[in-house]
């Protein structure tokens, strides 16, 4: 699976992880942050079902079409 979303590209972004102790912070450490992705049934221009990995927020706006 894809960690890319076919409609709109989004892809994973960086994060950071904190560390704290009571107030302070210790540490930070890169992580990285992955679109929600699913993969579902979208009919094509032509008519044809074909299986697409999209995000979430793209999904929502084809149901709301």
């Amino acid at each position: 699976m894809s960690k890319e979303c076919e409609i709109c590209g989004k892809t994973k972004m960086a994060g950071n992880q904190v560390k704290r102790q009571s107030k302070w912070v210790l540490r930070r450490t890169n992580t990285p942050r992955h679109p929600n992705l699913q993969t579902v049934h979208v009919e094509n221009e032509d008519g044809v079902m074909v299986k697409k990995t999209i995000c979430t927020r793209c999904l929502k706006k084809l149901k709301q079409q």
